[in-house]
């Protein structure tokens, strides 16, 4: 199984973020992004279970996923693939889109 299976990551919530970048300077893997949008948004496959961000987060637009509430967790564009996902990568997006109850797509 991929290595990214293991991970559980972050939902962000768009609405509630203020574009202030705070978590995109705190995450040690480059695995957050402000979109055309200014919104925070996670590069899926970079994402490490850091967490830094939900402490550094001044609106708590950000959570660990088995936190995040399903509204959340349906909203689009909150996060988007870095780079195209090998065979291996794409079944542990599935499982964990499963697992957590993710709806949204993620972001072109």
């Amino acid at each position: 199984m991929a290595e990214l299976a293991k991970y559980e990551r972050v939902v962000i919530d768009q609405d509630t973020c203020i574009s202030c970048g705070a978590c995109v300077a705190t995450c040690p893997y480059q695995a957050l992004e402000l979109d055309d949008n200014g919104k925070s948004r996670l590069i899926w496959d970079k994402c490490r279970d850091d967490y830094s961000c939900v402490a550094v987060c001044p609106v708590k637009a950000i959570s660990k996923t088995s936190e995040a509430t399903p509204e959340a967790k349906s909203k689009k564009g909150w996060y988007r693939f870095g780079r195209p996902l090998s065979p291996d990568e794409q079944k542990a997006y599935e499982e964990w889109k499963a697992k957590f109850g993710i709806t949204a797509p993620p972001a072109a």
